[in-house]
């Protein structure tokens, strides 16, 4: 199926003839959904998830014809581009033309709106997240994963856990556990980490379990120190948490060992 979105909302005149025309395919709208998901993403995430097995399945030899659509998106003004100071390559978010684009094609579906710019403050921690999704989509074959921003659309989520509380993701495993996902970067109060997991463990304990948004808390951290303090605070409530180094996540996949 494509879908011929030619015309840009609220263009004039002027630039009518200046801004390329492109038809967009089912694969496009994925790649603006999962660009407008995550805030960004670059060449190689794109490539990754999109681009990395041919038509003929086979292994792409290169991230190039990536690169070259997405440029092609972006002169027809549904993404924009823009160059993080720690990185060397350029990061694409979603305009609110891919938006209405998006509503378009599937009017059923709940989509997040454009971030609305690029926040370097944010960008090292939201970075992280996007390759730990391509991480587990790819290996653990994980069934789908709710962002963020998307679930602090969700007024039925944010109705049970408040803003603070809200993970960086929670995605479901392929034997249908829920997953609240946590990656830890920056250190923050020990306080803040306590109410955190009590709160967790409130809503993992709830009697109401037709309301219960996750099964388990997957806490990924940067800092050797916050992974052993956060084994510690957890360690008695046995398998609702488990607590894993960064640099584990992507090789050994062991859990931080406390003595």
């Amino acid at each position: 199926m494509q879908l011929a979105m030619s015309r840009v909302l609220g263009e004039n005149p002027e630039t009518r003839n200046k801004i390329k025309k492109v038809i967009l395919t089912d694969r496009d709208f994925e790649i603006l959904e999962f660009i407008m998901d995550m805030k960004f993403a670059g060449v190689e995430e794109v490539f990754e998830k999109y681009f990395k097995v041919t038509l003929s399945n086979e292994q792409a030899r290169s991230s190039l014809w990536a690169k070259k659509r997405l440029m092609q998106l972006e002169k027809a003004k549904f993404l924009n581009s823009v160059r993080p100071f720690s990185e060397p390559a350029r990061c694409f978010t979603a305009t609110f033309k891919a938006y209405y684009a998006l509503t378009q094609y599937s009017p059923e579906k709940f989509v997040n709106k454009p971030s609305g710019g690029f926040d370097q403050r944010t960008f090292v921690h939201d970075r992280e997240v996007l390759k730990a999704r391509l991480f587990l989509e790819s290996n653990e074959k994980i069934k789908s994963w709710a962002s963020e921003r998307k679930l602090r659309s969700s007024s039925e989520f944010t109705g049970v856990l408040a803003s603070q509380y809200i993970p960086d993701s929670i995605y479901i495993t392929s034997s249908e556990v829920k997953v609240a996902f946590e990656l830890e970067i920056a250190l923050k109060a020990k306080s803040r980490y306590q109410d955190k997991i009590r709160k967790y463990v409130q809503h993992m304990r709830s009697a109401n379990l037709k309301n219960k948004f996750f099964d388990r808390v997957q806490f990924v951290c940067s800092k050797e120190s916050v992974a052993r303090f956060l084994i510690k605070e957890t360690r008695i409530y046995g398998e609702l948490f488990q607590i894993i180094l960064l640099t584990d996540f992507y090789t050994k996949r062991k859990e931080v060992e406390v003595g």
